[in-house]
């Protein structure tokens, strides 16, 4: 088995397709697309991805997409029943130019990396986020009626109260944990010992989701939808007790989002005794020469698995292989 695939190609030739592919056969789920739709070409009813994954066995993995049909994925044609079922047994770590998101998009995109991250190693959890997303949908939809009935959203409350601090602690967990992983990998990226710091901030830290939704009823009630839970939980990251988003350089800033993906692959690996999927989509076209240098002795020196990684440039792609000094394979896409 070739240890790196790497794909050349001009932009638009669907590089970012396979490793998208790759994605959803280990994640159930697009990494660049919101939704599954919209992994269906507009003009087609349904797609799919066939796969022979190689472990200790070979294992035929199908994923089904269909209009107005739930997704089904298929393992040596059996149906999973749930997604649940599916994610944590083959794990994938994707470093892609949209990442940049982490830094400077909303807290929702970095929940989201969160909870991935934790999911595929934890299913308890990735369960708890599921019925939680379903019981605060099921509380916003009558915080739209037009006579919301107090009592109802009480016994929701109830319902969210044990999974809402469930959900917190694993987060604190976690946190406590994959900062020492994101510390070690930026001071390896930008040789600098400056103090790099993942902040959680959660309403949950100081009381108890039943004490706080009553004090947030009425704020619900004009806004209409549920303000309060950890749905709300804040994540930034602090460069020497300064936002890093608002305060850091570009050269800053690049070293923070790849150590948040390099922490995530050393985090994931540790906890899976396995070596996850490196996936890499045109990083060479977004990071600068120096970085691109750092990040290629890091791939080279540490134990990394399978990687597969796209660029426009076929000679670059190829330095970078034999760079590393990986047995490798290219494939250029037209």
């Amino acid at each position: 088995m070739d240890e790196v695939v790497a794909i050349a190609g001009l932009n638009g030739v669907g590089k970012t397709s396979v490793l998208d592919a790759l994605h959803f056969l280990c994640l159930g789920k697009s990494y660049f697309s919101s939704t599954d739709i919209q992994c269906i070409q507009t003009d087609k009813i349904q797609s799919g991805i066939i796969a022979q994954i190689i472990t200790h066995e070979n294992i035929d993995l199908k994923v089904k997409l269909k209009r107005g049909s739930k997704k089904t994925i298929q393992r040596n044609g059996v149906v999973r029943k749930k997604l649940a079922d599916h994610v944590g047994e083959f794990i994938a770590v994707i470093i892609a130019p949209n990442d940049i998101e982490l830094i400077y998009g909303t807290h929702e995109k970095r929940r989201s990396f969160i909870n991935q991250v934790i999911s595929q190693v934890n299913k308890k959890h990735l369960q708890e986020l599921l019925t939680y997303t379903k019981l605060i949908e099921h509380r916003n939809k009558h915080l739209k009626e037009d006579t919301i009935d107090r009592a109802l959203i009480q016994t929701i409350d109830e319902q969210i109260s044990p999974i809402a601090h469930s959900i917190h602690q694993v987060r604190l967990e976690f946190f406590n944990e994959f900062s020492t992983y994101f510390q070690t990998r930026y001071h390896e990226i930008s040789g600098q010992k400056e103090e790099i710091k993942l902040s959680y901030i959660s309403q949950l830290d100081d009381d108890s989701y039943l004490n706080l939704t009553p004090q947030y009823y009425t704020k619900d009630v004009t806004l209409r939808r549920s303000s309060c839970g950890i749905h709300k939980d804040e994540i930034e990251i602090e460069l020497n007790h300064l936002n890093l988003r608002k305060y850091g350089s570009q050269g800053q800033i690049k070293s923070g989002l790849i150590a948040l993906k390099l922490a995530e692959y050393s985090f994931l690996s540790d906890k899976i005794n396995t070596k996850p999927l490196l996936l890499l989509d045109d990083i060479f076209e977004k990071i600068d020469e120096e970085r691109a240098k750092v990040l290629t002795q890091i791939i080279k020196n540490d134990n990394f698995g399978q990687i597969f990684i796209t660029d426009t440039d076929s000679s670059r792609l190829e330095s970078f292989c034999e760079e590393i000094g990986k047995p490798f394979k290219t494939i250029t896409l037209h």
